[in-house]
């Protein structure tokens, strides 16, 4: 159902908003804030960031297509800000950037697939928390899994996503509507019915009282996000793109008329943004994460409540101001060291703004890409730079760097940010299935430093035809077209063999049509410089392991942690090289200490469930794989173990373990045998029909050719039977 526009309630009357471009622009410009300091002491804050959403989508920016009419409402009744970046094009750091008011150089987060944000690094959940805010995080996709360092003094991080079968290579997100829900009811419960969001003339930081205080919330919409797959109804006479934006702006609209109903909205202030854009083919990027041109890193950032008066302010504001800013806002102290500043308080007309996209270097060994803005100009940092006037030349298209008095300002402008201290952030722990999911997005892991100083041919724009078509070869392997996968990872690779993640993802769609001895002659081949790599040491391992060769793949996994990689992929991999070595002790121990730093980790309390099925410890694979199943309900593979473990000490327990599985695993036929025939020697046998019926009907012959008689004869048996 398409939301209704949002209907503020002012002085206990609602005023629908009508939104056009010729109200917005109406608006005035103004370089002063309209915001002061502990304006919304007291109010719920509802932060938004809607993933990969491009600031020319919304009506309020100027788009006559009517995708964005809840974002145009907000924006109608509050600040728009018309010059607002993402420091970086990609999900976790951008968002580490959001929560913590610190570029990436100070997170030490860079990219999606190999970092954490460090429990010692303080978040608006922290500052919200001291400031007496119920604080709770509500996310739509795996790459801001709590795994991520993002959750923590979140009173309630709620990234629960539908396990993802490991037979297929697409990602498993949250549709907007089932993320808004459980949000929706965060938010209401126990909500203070009475708060006050005047300016205040006090600024001292609120008493703590979590239990009945206002809430702070996150909400993470994730559906523009490729690949795009919009609700039926939101796809006719869009572009599939446009599609999910029209449906996450409705989800919002639903969430906020909820709000209002409750008397919750008139005490909220709304802040919504994204955490970058999509390139949509300009500059020869079809997604992201590659470039940091406008079209990714330009992003809507609207300040929203009905006490504000509609203003659009042109100065130049960043991610990292949003901390401060929310702090400002309620009146709490602003904590000292951050990169952002407050739009609370006047900003500097000229300060230069950081930007980075740097995933390309650390998984490539390209070229890093770092960049200022400043006073209307952009540098981009490359071996071929680039310097663009915004203000003439919004869609840069044409290089400045000519104009080198202007260049030298911006080169100086940067060289003053990256002659600050950085930051460093740990290896995020990985399970195979997580490195699985990311690496469908179109996110690789594992690092590879160049062995040189970045030339020319080293530039992205010199490479991004390589990188369109690794995205390409990931589509066609998620999609299955495997063959048409490793044809186009095999020509990447002919031309730049140093592309690592092209060998490695080509190895896997080896070993997923069963040909592991071909992923192991081609991992053998890289370059001399990535021997040695954990990425390509990891990937040998399991191909080692997959083509029967257990004892070398034991012997590459240990070598690679013996050189220093403590990854929980390879510490994985290697205990199920364990198990199938006889080496169950060892490979018990590798489980249980990779649980005891993860333990919210389904898929490593399925393997040990395994591993203690595999000993004859039935009674330890069951209680470790109904950790699996309370963690994800919807794993699959985890609720048929759990039925092979009950299935001689209480049937009937297996019998719905293996309902539930086949519910979720439907052609699985291994599965519906055994769930059939186990049900016809229960207490209802007749119940087992359907499922013994569809398997003669369904089951591929021959393959199944025997037990398909087997069945015939017991359904034989139960028709006679009268059951």
């Amino acid at each position: 159902m398409i939301a209704e526009p949002v209907r503020w309630r002012v002085a206990g009357r609602a005023v629908g908003v009508a939104v056009t471009a010729t109200l917005l622009a109406s608006c005035s410009a103004r370089q002063t804030t309209p915001l002061s300091r502990g304006q919304f002491r007291g109010s719920n804050v509802l932060l938004v960031t809607i993933d990969t959403l491009r600031a020319d989508r919304l009506g309020a920016y100027g788009n006559a297509n009517h995708l964005t009419p809840t974002l145009d409402a907000l924006a109608a009744h509050g600040i728009r800000y018309a010059n607002a970046r993402s420091h970086v094009p990609m999900t976790l750091p951008s968002h580490a950037s959001i929560l913590t008011g610190l570029t990436p150089r100070r997170t030490g987060v860079r990219n999606n697939t190999a970092f954490r944000l460090p429990d010692s690094v303080p978040t608006l959940a922290t500052w919200m928390k001291r400031a007496g805010y119920r604080t709770g995080a509500f996310i739509g996709a795996f790459v801001l899994d709590a795994r991520f360092g993002l959750a923590h003094d979140f009173d309630e991080y709620d990234d629960r996503l539908p396990h993802q079968d490991r037979a297929s290579f697409h990602f498993a997100e949250r549709r907007a509507a089932d993320v808004v829900e459980p949000a929706a009811n965060w938010m209401l419960r126990a909500s203070p019915s009475t708060l006050n969001p005047q300016p205040s003339t006090n600024p001292s930081p609120l008493t703590p009282n979590p239990s009945t205080g206002p809430f702070f919330c996150w909400l993470h919409l994730f559906d523009p996000h490729a690949p795009y797959d919009a609700p039926a109804e939101f796809r006719p006479g869009r572009a599939p793109y446009d599609a999910e934006v029209a449906y996450a702006d409705a989800m919002l609209g639903q969430l906020l008329k909820r709000l209002d109903a409750a008397g919750q909205l008139a005490n909220t202030l709304v802040i919504v943004t994204a955490d970058h854009g999509e390139s949509l083919g300009e500059h020869g990027e079809t997604t992201h994460g590659l470039f940091a041109y406008d079209s990714t890193i330009h992003v809507p950032l609207i300040v929203s409540a009905p006490t504000l008066r509609p203003a659009v302010v042109n100065d130049a504001v960043a991610h990292a101001d949003l901390a401060p800013t929310i702090l400002d806002l309620i009146g709490a102290a602003i904590p000292e060291g951050l990169d952002g500043q407050s739009l609370a308080q006047t900003l500097r007309p000229d300060r230069p703004l950081y930007f980075e996209a740097m995933d390309a270097n650390l998984t490539r060994g390209w070229a890093p890409l770092r960049g200022v803005t400043r006073g209307g100009w952009k540098y981009i940092d490359l071996p071929d730079a680039e310097l663009y006037d915004l203000a003439t030349d919004p869609a840069e298209q044409h290089n400045r760097t000519a104009d080198r008095d202007r260049e030298q300002s911006m080169q100086r402008a940067l060289a003053d940010i990256e002659s600050s201290r950085g930051g460093s952030a740990p290896q995020a722990a990985l399970d195979p299935d997580a490195a699985a999911r990311l690496r469908s997005l179109g996110y690789t892991g594992g690092t590879a430093a160049p062995s040189h100083a970045p030339t020319l041919a080293d530039d992205p724009k010199r490479l991004a035809p390589l990188n369109e078509a690794f995205n390409s070869a990931l589509t066609a392997f998620d999609e299955r077209r495997t063959d048409e996968a490793l044809a186009s990872l095999t020509d990447i690779l002919e031309s730049r063999p140093d592309f690592l993640s092209a060998r490695t993802s080509a190895a896997t769609v080896l070993l997923s049509v069963g040909r592991p001895g071909d992923a192991v002659k081609l991992l053998r081949t890289a370059p001399a410089t990535q021997q040695t790599s954990a990425e390509l040491l990891e990937k040998l391992g399991a191909a080692l392991r997959d083509a029967g060769d257990l004892r070398g793949s034991a012997a590459v996994l240990e070598q690679a942690q013996k050189d220093g990689d403590k990854s929980p992929t390879l510490r994985q991999d290697l205990a199920i090289a364990y198990a199938g070595l006889g080496r169950i002790a060892e490979a018990r121990r590798v489980f249980t200490d990779l649980i005891a730093e993860d333990p919210s980790s389904a898929t490593l309390w399925y393997n040990l469930g395994l591993l203690e099925l595999q000993s004859g410890r039935p009674a330890d694979a069951s209680a470790a794989l109904r950790k699996a199943v309370d963690r994800e309900p919807s794993y699959g593979d985890a609720w048929q173990a759990l039925g092979a473990a009950l299935v001689k000490s209480d049937p009937q327990a297996a019998l719905d373990a293996w309902q539930r599985a086949e519910r979720l695993l439907p052609r699985d036929y291994d599965l519906l045998f055994n769930l059939g025939m186990l049900a016809s020697r229960g207490r209802q046998p007749a119940a087992a029909v359907p499922y013994l019926e569809r398997f003669v009907r369904e089951a591929p012959r021959p393959r199944y050719e025997r037990d398909i008689q087997t069945v015939q004869q017991t359904l034989a048996r139960l028709e006679r039977s009268g059951k």
